[in-house]
């Protein structure tokens, strides 16, 4: 709890010993908070002294050789929370019941469809004014119900389109396996930089989710990628910007021609 904010205000909270394993040069008041940067660990055997960039490799080292822990490399990733509260969007086809709970709508009652009658007011999620899309009837006890109102990010939809293309007529299933097989994966991605981590990263999701289930057989879905970057960032207030860049009209149209130059040489 030493070196942890959070951590450090739960040991406070619940009288919690806080004892340091890292102290700076200049020394530091661990009553006033944690310490969380870098220094030499105090409080810790035989790695005492070391800087604690180092004592990080040695423990780990340490563990290594006891059959304890190993070196591996670790991804920041977090989990990717889907549900949005807006109209656009797949709805999640769950109902709540007050008797039977939470129930997940029946298959046969899929796709749940968003509603015609929404109003777009500004003031929270708008599938929560629509009593029509609101209020059903219980899969589970047939007594009365309301759907769930969150949707699912519109990267839940994006990210395996280019699979209906392949079967872009099947009215049975969301496309069959042996057209995907025909034309995927896709030659060239052509995409911008926002693409890198957000759309190419969700899209590599659903393929590799798709092989395991047996629905796909290639574990990528692009076999090349064209990152064209940004020509010119466009706001609201397209003038302002130039201006503020010292830009003209004529000096955009110059740049967006030379990029597309540029692309003209990279297809070659």
């Amino acid at each position: 709890p030493a070196h942890d904010q959070r951590d450090w205000e739960f040991a406070r909270k619940y009288g919690i010993d806080v004892k340091p394993v890292v102290l700076p040069e200049e020394g530091w008041d661990f009553g006033k908070g944690a310490y969380e940067g870098p220094g030499k660990l105090v409080n810790s055997g035989d790695f005492s002294g070391l800087e604690s960039d180092k004592a990080k490799r040695e423990i780990t080292k340490w563990l290594e050789e006891k059959g304890a822990g190993e070196f591996k490399i670790t991804y920041k990733l977090r989990d990717w929370n889907i549900s949005r509260q807006r109209y656009w969007g797949t709805p999640i086809p769950v109902i709540y019941c007050d008797r039977c709970g939470i129930v997940p709508a029946q298959k046969e009652d899929l796709p749940v469809l968003l509603p015609q009658a929404v109003e777009f007011s500004g003031r929270g999620n708008p599938l929560r004014s629509s009593e029509e899309f609101l209020k059903t009837t219980c899969p589970r006890c047939g007594g009365p119900a309301k759907r769930e109102t969150d949707t699912m990010d519109t990267f839940f939809d994006s990210s395996w389109y280019f699979l209906r293309f392949c079967d872009p007529t099947s009215e049975s299933v969301p496309f069959r396996k042996e057209k995907v097989i025909y034309w995927m994966p896709v030659d060239l991605y052509i995409g911008g930089i926002e693409h890198a981590v957000l759309h190419l990263l969700y899209a590599r999701f659903f393929q590799k989710f798709l092989k395991d289930i047996g629905l796909v057989e290639e574990d990528e879905p692009f076999f090349a990628l064209l990152t064209q970057g940004m020509v010119l960032k466009r706001w609201v207030s397209v003038g302002k910007l130039l201006e503020h860049l010292g830009l003209t009209e004529e000096d955009e149209l110059e740049l967006l021609e030379r990029k597309l130059s540029e692309l003209e040489e990279v297809k070659g």
